[in-house]
C-alpha cells in the first residue's frame, strides 16, 4: 500500500475518529523538513467594456494581452522572491459576462497533456490560434516556476481528448462544440503539465459542464502532487472530495469569488476548507470591488497569508502578490524523499540540502539548524515556518486565517490529533493599505487546556433555548436565539441539527452590539443545490432581531466562547471571521465519531463577525 492510499485512510480518519487541535507551542525549530515557495496573485483584471459583443480573434487577443503583461509582471516578481509556483485567478485573462457567441474570439483549443507532451513555447507552430497558452508557456519557462492560470478552451464534439466517451450519453451542443472553462498547469521548463475543466458552473452561460468528471493531478519536483479544482467546485464533492479520496493534501485553486457575509466570504471559505480538510490551498482570486470581488491566500493546516481589500473612495483598485515558505504535505514524495536521504548518508554522501527545481536548480535550502525558512508576503512580514517532521508530520503556524499545526496522526488509542500550532495566537491584522494579513504566532508555550475549563458547564443534553426566533441568514431560514448578558450558555435546533454555545463576552466601549446563535439543516437552493448543517454565531447588523443573519464586516465585542453541533456528516469545515475581514484561527477543534464537533476560541485581536460550523451534507444534494 502506498502512502498516498494510506494517507486517504488517514484522511477518513480524521474526519471521522476524534480530532483535536489546540494551541500549542511551535516545536518546527530543529524539526527539519522539506518546504517549497508558493505565489499567488489576486489580479485587478482588465474587463472588456461590451462582453455581449463578438470580437474578431485579434481584437480578443489585444484585450487578453493587456492582462498577460501583468502577469508577466507578477511572475517576474514571483520569481525574485524565490517562488517554485505562482497561481493566478479564474477569469483573470478573458474576464466575464460573456455570451455563448461573444466569447468566441477569446476561445483556443488545449491540448489535453494525457495524450500529448508539448511546450508551446519551443513548438508554437504544432498548433494553430494559440497565443495565450505559448505567453503563458514562456512566461513559466522564463521564470523557471511552475505556472497555473485559467483561460477558455474549445473542443471539438465529441472530445478527440476523450475517444472513449459515447457521444449518445452526452449529447453535443447545438453549435457543435464544447467550450470549456479552464484551468491549465505548466512546468518550469514551458510543457504543458495539466489541464481541469470546470465541474460546477456559476451561472456561467458561455460555458458547458464537462460531460465527464475530471479529477486532474499534476506533480513536481519540489512538492510532489497537487489537485486542481476552480471556485465553486470548493462547494461540492466533486472534484473536491474525490481529490481528497485519493489522498490528495496540496490543491491549486482559481477562483472569481463575490463575498457574501456573513457565511461565505472568500477567505473565509478557504481557509475553513484547508482547516477542515487538512490541506494546502493556494487561492488566487479576482480584484473586482463593484462586484465585492476580493480575498486570495495561501493556507496550510498551520500556517497563512491572505489579503481582502478595501476600497477607500479615490484610491485605485490594485492587484496584489502574497510569496510564503510552506511545508510540502504529500507523503509519497516526502517518502521518496526520506528514502533518498537515507541512502545518502548511508553511501557517505553527506547531507543532501534543498530540492531540486523544475530545471534542476536547487530551490529552498534548509539552514544549518535544519530549519526550513522562508519569507513573508513582500513587504517582509517576518520569517515563516512550517515544516515536515521525521515521520511526514505537518508542523507550523498559523487559513481561516488559520493557526492549526495539523499533525495527522493516529494515536495509540486510534485517534487522529491535529494541534493549533505556533507559539501562542496568530492573528489576522488589517495592513496599512487596507490588507487582511495572517501572521505566524507568536508567544506562548505548550498546551493551554480548553476554553470550556473555565466556562460554564454545559448540560450533557440541553434543551433548546426559549424565545426562538426564524430570520433569513444567506438566502435559508436560520432557527435563531439571542445572547443576553455577559456570559451564558444557550440551545438552538432546527430539525435533526442542534447547536450548543457557551460564551462570555466583552463589549467595548459600553457598545449593545446584538449576536445571535443560529441553526439551518436544510437545503440551500438559492445558488445551486447544496444540503446544509450549519452552526452559526454572528452579529447581528442592527438592534432588531430581523436584522440577525445579515451581512456586516464591523464589530467591537470580543467572546470568548464554545460552539458545538452534532453533525449528520463528517464533512464540516470551521471559521472564525473578525472586525475588518481578519480571518482568526480557532484555539480548539475537536471532532468525535458520532458526528460531534466543537469549535474553542478566546482572547481575539477584533471584535467577532462570525463563527461558524458549515458543514455539507454532499449524499443529499
Amino acid at each position: 500500500m502506498s502512502l498516498r492510499v494510506l494517507l486517504a485512510v488517514v484522511v477518513a480518519v480524521l474526519y471521522l475518529s476524534p480530532v483535536m487541535l489546540s494551541r500549542a507551542g511551535d516545536r518546527t525549530e530543529g524539526t527539519p523538513g522539506p518546504s517549497y515557495v508558493a505565489a499567488v496573485y489576486e489580479h485587478k483584471v482588465i474587463l472588456n467594456p461590451e462582453p455581449h459583443v463578438p470580437l474578431s480573434r485579434a481584437a480578443a487577443l489585444e484585450h487578453m494581452m493587456r492582462n498577460l503583461k501583468v502577469y508577466e509582471e507578477q511572475a517576474a516578481r514571483a520569481a525574485e522572491q524565490g517562488a517554485q509556483i505562482i497561481v493566478f485567478p479564474e477569469d483573470g485573462i478573458h474576464g466575464f459576462n460573456f455570451s455563448r457567441l461573444s466569447i468566441s474570439g477569446y476561445l483556443e483549443t488545449i491540448p489535453d497533456p494525457l495524450t500529448e507532451d508539448w511546450n508551446p513555447c519551443t513548438q508554437p507552430d504544432r498548433h494553430n490560434h494559440t497565443e495565450v497558452l505559448q505567453s503563458l508557456s514562456c512566461m513559466a519557462r522564463h521564470h523557471q516556476l511552475y505556472l497555473v492560470a485559467n483561460m477558455p478552451d474549445l473542443q471539438p464534439c465529441p472530445l478527440t481528448s476523450h475517444p472513449h466517451l459515447d457521444p449518445s450519453q452526452t449529447p453535443c451542443p447545438p453549435d457543435g462544440r464544447w467550450q470549456f472553462n479552464t484551468d491549465v498547469v505548466f512546468r518550469s521548463d514551458g510543457s504543458l503539465a495539466a489541464r481541469y475543466h470546470k465541474q460546477n458552473l456559476f451561472f456561467e452561460k458561455e460555458f458547458d459542464t464537462p460531460p465527464r468528471l475530471e479529477v486532474v493531478t499534476f506533480d513536481t519536483p519540489f512538492a510532489g502532487r497537487f489537485g486542481v479544482f476552480t471556485c465553486f467546485d470548493i462547494l461540492f464533492h466533486d472534484p473536491t472530495v474525490r481529490l481528497l479520496e485519493k489522498g490528495i493534501r496540496q490543491m491549486i485553486f482559481p477562483t472569481a469569488w463575490m463575498n457574501l457575509l456573513p457565511l461565505l466570504t472568500a477567505v473565509q471559505i478557504q481557509r475553513g476548507v484547508s482547516l477542515g480538510a487538512n490541506v494546502t490551498l493556494l487561492a488566487a482570486n479576482l480584484r473586482h470591488d463593484s462586484k465585492a470581488m476580493t480575498g486570495s491566500g495561501i493556507f496550510t493546516p498551520s500556517t497563512s497569508l491572505y489579503h481582502h481589500a478595501f476600497h477607500h473612495p479615490g484610491e485605485p483598485e490594485e492587484g496584489k502578490l502574497l510569496v510564503l515558505r510552506i511545508p510540502v504535505l504529500d507523503s509519497d514524495w516526502l517518502a521518496t524523499q526520506k528514502q533518498a536521504k537515507g541512502q545518502e548518508e548511508t553511501g557517505g554522501q553527506g547531507e543532501a540540502k534543498g530540492q531540486i527545481g523544475g530545471e534542476g536548480e536547487a530551490k529552498g535550502q534548509i539552514g544549518e539548524e535544519g530549519e526550513a525558512k522562508g519569507q513573508g508576503e513582500i513587504g517582509g512580514e517576518g520569517e515563516a515556518k512550517g515544516q515536515i517532521g521525521e515521520e511526514g508530520e505537518a508542523k507550523g503556524q498559523g487559513e481561516i486565517g488559520g493557526e492549526c499545526e495539523a499533525k495527522g496522526q493516529i494515536g495509540e488509542e486510534g485517534e487522529a490529533k491535529g494541534q493549533i500550532g505556533g507559539e501562542g495566537e496568530a492573528k489576522g491584522q488589517i495592513g496599512g493599505e487596507g490588507e487582511a494579513k495572517g501572521q505566524g504566532e507568536i508567544g506562548g508555550e505548550c498546551e493551554s487546556e480548553p476554553l470550556s475549563a473555565s466556562l460554564p458547564i454545559l448540560s450533557p443534553n440541553p434543551s433548546p433555548s426559549p424565545s426562538n426566533f426564524i430570520s433569513s441568514m444567506m438566502c435559508d431560514p436560520f432557527s435563531f436565539v439571542l445572547l443576553h448578558g455577559s456570559e451564558g450558555q444557550l440551545t438552538v435546533c432546527d430539525g435533526p441539527l442542534c447547536c450548543h454555545l457557551q460564551y462570555r463576552r466583552s463589549p467595548q466601549g459600553g457598545n449593545t452590539e446584538l449576536y445571535a446563535l443560529g441553526a439551518f439543516a436544510g437545503n440551500h437552493t438559492a445558488d445551486g443545490h447544496l444540503a446544509l448543517q450549519v452552526c452559526a454565531l454572528v452579529r447581528c447588523s442592527g438592534s432588531e432581531v430581523s436584522s440577525c443573519g445579515k451581512g456586516v464586516e464591523e464589530a467591537e465585542s470580543r467572546l470568548d466562547f464554545r460552539l458545538e453541533g452534532k453533525f449528520g456528516t463528517r464533512y464540516v469545515y470551521p471559521s472564525l471571521l473578525g472586525s475588518g475581514m481578519v480571518v482568526d484561527g480557532p484555539d480548539w477543534i475537536e471532532k468525535t465519531t458520532d458526528g460531534r464537533v466543537t469549535m474553542e476560541h478566546s482572547g481575539m485581536s477584533v471584535g467577532l463577525v462570525t463563527a461558524c460550523l458549515y458543514g455539507r451534507v454532499y449524499d443529499q444534494d
